[in-house]
């Protein structure tokens, strides 16, 4: 009797298990695998019979139980690895979806720039309303996570700045960027377009 016991409260505690991640398994189309495992999990009344007519040969049930076992904690370390990708690319989703859009908004920032910066006196009107406009857009950029990366005068970051030209009798130690060409901007915490520089040589 005592292994018979020992073996059905182990099925059960497999069957428990098993049902707490029916709903993530079948969600994640591996239904399957949860099939699989049904089957091999859950005992029939014939099974249950069977194990109670084979209770006398301990050695195999407890192997055949151990076996069970193993498969179910492997098809479950699966299905968390499985639901810690999908909770990474829900994510990164999350932070980074908008990054095609973002750089074509880029695109209407800079030909904003460029107008701003062929404004002469007799614009400023122009000038003002343009400024403004780049004003309300930056802080739309910045709400969704879309920052300037501050390159000016600092050192030549290949991972941040694209080199456009080198310059020298600046005054400037080698490597310091005296020209940004072009903002660049991060989202978050990756890159979204780099800095167009010019940087100090020798």
């Amino acid at each position: 009797m005592f292994i018979e016991d020992e073996i059905t409260f182990s099925y059960q505690s497999m069957q428990c298990t098993l049902l707490k991640y029916k709903d993530f398994l079948c969600k994640l189309n591996v239904k399957s695998c949860f099939l699989f495992l049904l089957k091999e999990v859950f005992m029939s009344e014939s099974k249950t019979e069977q194990l109670k007519v084979d209770a006398s040969n301990g050695d195999a049930l407890k192997e055949k139980l151990m076996e069970l076992e193993d498969k179910l904690l492997r098809a479950l370390a699966e299905v968390e690895n499985i639901k810690k990708r999908a909770d990474k690319d829900r994510e990164d989703v999350y932070k980074y979806g908008i990054s095609s859009f973002a750089k074509d908004v880029l695109t209407i920032r800079d030909n904003l720039k460029l107008a701003l910066s062929t404004c002469g006196d007799k614009n400023s009107e122009i000038a003002d309303g343009i400024k403004m406009v780049l004003s309300e857009m930056d802080k739309i950029l910045s709400k969704h996570s879309i920052r300037v990366i501050e390159a000016l005068n600092k050192q030549f970051d290949p991972h941040l700045h694209q080199a456009m030209f080198e310059t020298s009798d600046t005054g400037k130690e080698p490597g310091v960027v005296v020209e940004v060409v072009q903002d660049g901007f991060m989202i978050n915490d990756r890159l979204l377009r780099p800095a167009f520089v010019g940087v100090s040589k020798k």
